[in-house]
């Protein structure tokens, strides 16, 4: 059942355009705001109430997908909320507006577009014109990470509770890092928890299906370094398995490694999918 839910919730994802209603994000904040004026969340300490916070709708979700409901009407709940997980079009509109401006040679464009992304990240912001589109494709591969490859995993292993637990912990850190909240680096070490096993998962599949010998060096270098952040792990390890080779005409278009690491996601989305195939028919997973 999760290899057809994520196979059909994809299919459904790349065919059509989502409205705002079907985004994770929109619902997320008004839970937000409503859980922040809530006085007896409040009323618990920082720390539990960012628990309680998160907590509350994987709960909940867990619940009435587990308990509440089963058969086919919880194949169709947890579809839908993998739908609403799943993607972003503010993300997929930046990346084509990227490519637009890189198009036309408009590298102070290009830039503004990197900014767009957010840097609530370990990456460091290349201020060099030269270097927009290497900074681009490394936080576009990072944040496609997060909006696929890390749900997608947290779905397969822990249904429907385990991508709505990546998904509230991923927007309630991007929030309160944007607003510069005390909070943030609590919520930093969470998702640096999170991220810890699916990162290296996603790394191990981007060297697979890119240049191997190039990138296996890098992927067990930080085997034995669990401090390192994933973007970091993700992105030196794509840039390894993805090594563009360019001419003249190519080093001068900031839109060309983040196409190359585009595709190598896309590839490494397809070998996930293979491998839940294969532990779905070993019984490993539902």
């Amino acid at each position: 059942m999760i290899l057809i839910s994520v196979l059909l919730v994809l299919a459904i994802e790349r065919s059509m355009r989502k409205t705002p209603g079907w985004h994770i994000e929109a619902h997320l904040a008004k839970y937000l705001d409503w859980a922040q004026s809530q006085s007896w969340i409040n009323k618990q300490s920082a720390q539990l109430r960012l628990i309680i916070q998160v907590a509350l709708p994987v709960v909940i979700t867990f619940v009435i997908a587990q308990w509440v409901f089963s058969g086919f009407i919880s194949f169709v709940l947890q579809s839908v909320l993998l739908y609403l997980c799943l993607g972003s079009d503010r993300l997929r509109d930046t990346y084509k507006s990227f490519l637009q401006a890189a198009e036309r040679g408009d590298l102070e464009a290009c830039h503004l577009y990197t900014e767009q992304l957010g840097h609530c990240t370990a990456l460091d912001i290349e201020t060099d014109e030269s270097q927009q589109g290497k900074s681009f494709g490394q936080h576009l591969l990072w944040l496609n990470y997060q909006h696929y490859a890390a749900v997608i995993i947290w779905f397969a292993v822990f249904g429907a509770a385990g991508a709505i637990l990546y998904v509230t912990s991923r927007e309630w850190y991007r929030l309160t890092c944007e607003s510069d909240d005390d909070r943030a680096d609590r919520l930093a070490t969470w998702m640096h928890i999170l991220d810890f096993v699916p990162a290296r998962i996603t790394a191990c599949g981007l060297l697979l299906v890119g240049h191997f010998s190039r990138a296996m060096p890098v992927w067990l270098k930080y085997l034995t370094h669990p401090a390192v952040p994933a973007e970091v792990l993700l992105t030196e390890v794509a840039s390894k398995a993805e090594e563009v080779e360019l001419n003249d005409e190519q080093s001068r278009d900031p839109a060309c490694e983040p196409k190359a690491l585009v595709t190598l996601a896309k590839r490494n989305v397809m070998l996930i999918l293979a491998v839940i195939a294969v532990l779905t028919m070993l019984g490993l997973i539902d």
